[in-house]
């Protein structure tokens, strides 16, 4: 058998890997890792405050999207959005 023509696959359990990013017309933000599962407050910590925030600054005019996450929808998320004068496409 030649090795090239040979595959290797994991068929064990899959690690979970989870990345957050957000892309505009022009420009992207970073790749956040997300080492665990993500909940509302570690939303706002490591996504919200440090990349979006910082992100949007260089827009005059945006509408943020995301899912309907339960992290994305929860009140103290939406109410960051509202504290920080963030609009979001419905």
């Amino acid at each position: 058998m030649l090795n090239s023509c040979v595959m290797h696959c994991h068929t064990g359990t899959a690690p979970d890997i989870m990345a957050w990013g957000g892309i505009g017309y022009h420009s992207r933000t970073p790749l956040v890792r997300i080492a665990s599962t993500l909940n509302r407050q570690r939303h706002i910590f490591e996504v919200l405050e440090p990349v979006v925030l910082s992100y949007l600054q260089g827009f005059a005019t945006a509408i943020f999207q995301q899912d309907n996450a339960r992290p994305h929808v929860a009140r103290i998320v939406q109410r960051f959005f509202v504290n920080h004068q963030i609009e979001l496409l419905p």
